[in-house]
């Protein structure tokens, strides 16, 4: 198992790619009278602050495995393992990433936020088209207020710095801003930036105007604000521009998987609906489809190279963290039991999945499982399908006649006895670790619709708009409607919402901040198990684990940040 290194170069990078032009600059002390004057100095201090969505989209791989649904494995790849475990201190959320600027895998950092400071700082001094400039403008606003938003959720109380500075920034005695300070903020600053950014993007990689309020909208929703939540969620449906990523036709690849193993089909017609929304649903992943989705708001985008570059962080680690060793992955992220149970039953009632005593008799590893434990899997939610390995799961597009079968044991293999075939893309299945060029979905519509349902519901309850909004949803996975006699109360529908975004944003990063702000982790971080009923990880909470401790890091070298840390109950 290779050690994740992932410091962030301060290199002026394109968005797939660098230019040699600047590497003799550090971005922190480009001379003014050098540097600043043309579009090109500008397109070129732009592409260094999308540095910010690559740090992001690492964290938000591994937010999951900070909450209930998803075991990180390795501590040494984030802090992730040791938070999930209640094993949470200003020592451990130090993660891997202590490099010269002092940034951390757990997102307390300021050297990409510089890189913004200092483009905006210097803008105006370049000479260029002002509706251009103010659409780059935006765009830096955007990924600053997303990194902020980021910083004050995870740690509450952080320093806001908007000027740029030639010093390290975690070595000054900055004060700390109040959480709700630092939120106003971001919200202001996403306002601005959706005034700002085109509404047609120039690629789902580059941030837009739908983008800075979908991202408002989800920030909106974690702090309980539903009526702005429901308004900028619904001005993101009203721009016209996005919807759900649905196939019309099936692939010969597409069914190569035989599922009536699994599922009763009613007729011809019903499996060809089955077999469509499980492609749907994987397939809007996939690099060939990126340019043609509908569904993406914005994306972290990733090349592909010859091979693995250590401390660059330009290629994607999707394949390579959540696959079996068998697969030339590492298991750095597999499913929990709770997370495989959540799935729905494809009538679209909840599941009641075997207790662990019962499931543990049925697998009788290490021997064949018996007939009983698969039907455990049968007739279920198609994203069940299309997110989880589990033994007897097939997957022929990544691997001519591959049937997934847990290795109990072992380097880079799963511990919990699933792996998470949500967002790998079989593109790249020929290639070695990390060298993929896949990209990973930072905001996408189906979230957007579920922000809407929520807000909504919250405000008021049930009505026709938020059906809707969830009925979109299930009808490109081929489940029925959501029934409005079962779910005709607020907190029926309230039940129902929750576990839908769990199903359909499993493994996004979102389930690190739903559970905390229903006030549910208490209930729901809890020890989990294998299916032999061997314990896997021994999880505990405590309240004041909303919040981390700022890395003993920062506070060794910005002593004002102590009096907050002991707030935090640290």
């Amino acid at each position: 198992m290779k050690k994740l290194i992932f410091l962030y170069i301060v290199l002026f990078v394109g968005l797939a790619g660098c230019n040699d032009q600047l590497n003799q600059y550090p971005p922190n002390q480009i001379s003014t009278p050098t540097f600043w004057k043309t579009e090109n100095d500008a397109q070129l201090g732009l592409n260094a602050c999308y540095q910010i969505s690559q740090e992001m989209a690492y964290d938000y791989w591994y937010f999951d495995g900070a909450a209930d649904i998803t075991y990180a494995q390795y501590p040494w790849e984030s802090a992730a393992t040791y938070i999930a475990a209640g094993n949470i201190s200003a020592a451990t959320v130090n993660g891997i990433d202590n490099n010269a600027n002092g940034d951390y895998s757990t997102g307390y950092s300021y050297s990409t936020i510089n890189l913004c400071n200092l483009f905006l700082d210097n803008i105006d001094n370049v000479q260029m088209d002002d509706a251009a400039k103010q659409a780059y403008i935006g765009e830096v606003r955007f990924l600053r207020a997303f990194k902020y938003f980021l910083m004050a959720y995870q740690f509450g109380d952080v320093p806001l710095v908007t000027t740029s500075s030639t010093s390290d920034l975690l070595n000054n005695q900055l004060t700390p801003t109040k959480e709700s300070d630092i939120i106003t903020f971001v919200l202001n600053e996403l306002d601005a930036a959706a005034q700002a950014l085109p509404a047609t993007p120039v690629d789902v990689s580059r941030a837009s105007q739908g983008a800075a309020l979908a991202l408002k909208a989800r920030i909106e929703l974690i702090y309980g604000n539903y009526a702005d939540a429901a308004k900028d969620a619904q001005a993101v449906m009203n721009l016209g521009k996005y919807s759900l990523f649905k196939l019309s036709s099936l692939s010969a690849t597409d069914v190569l998987d035989d599922y009536s193993k699994f599922v009763t089909f009613s007729n011809d017609q019903d499996s060809i609906n089955f077999y469509l929304g499980l492609r749907s649903y994987q397939e809007q992943y996939y690099k060939s489809n990126e340019s043609s989705n509908p569904e993406l708001i914005f994306v972290t985008m990733y090349t592909t190279m010859p091979q693995y570059q250590y401390y660059q962080n330009f290629t994607s680690g999707l394949n390579t963290v959540h696959l079996p060793s068998e697969l030339n992955g590492w298991s750095s992220l597999t499913p929990t039991q709770s997370m495989v149970d959540a799935y729905w039953n494809r009538d679209g009632s909840t599941h009641v999945p075997l207790d662990n005593a019962t499931r543990a008799t049925l697998y009788n590893y290490p021997n064949t499982p018996d007939p009983a434990y698969f039907n455990d899997f049968k007739n279920r939610d198609p994203r069940l399908y299309a997110s989880i390995l589990f033994t007897g799961n097939e997957w022929n597009a990544y691997q001519d006649a591959y049937s997934f079968t847990w290795s109990k044991g072992g380097p880079n293999n799963s511990q919990t006895g699933y792996n998470y075939r949500k967002l790998v893309d079989p593109a790249y299945a020929s290639l070695p670790e990390y060298l993929g060029g896949q990209s990973f979905p930072l905001l996408r519509y189906a979230e957007v619709l579920l922000t809407y349902a929520e807000a909504k519901n919250e405000l008021g309850g049930p009505d026709q708009t938020v059906y809707d909004a969830l009925n979109q949803i299930r009808d490109r996975v081929s489940m029925p409607p959501v029934d409005k006699t079962t779910y005709g109360s607020q907190d029926a529908l309230r039940q129902l919402i929750r576990n839908e975004r769990l199903i359909e944003l499993g493994e996004e990063g979102s389930r690190y901040f739903d559970i905390r702000r229903w006030n549910i982790a208490s209930q729901v971080m809890t020890s989990i198990y294998d299916p032999t009923n061997s314990l896997v990880q021994t999880r505990t909470w405590q309240s004041n684990f909303v919040k981390l401790p700022y890395p003993q890091v920062a506070v060794d070298r910005n002593p004002s940040l102590q009096a907050a840390q002991t707030a935090k109950g640290y």
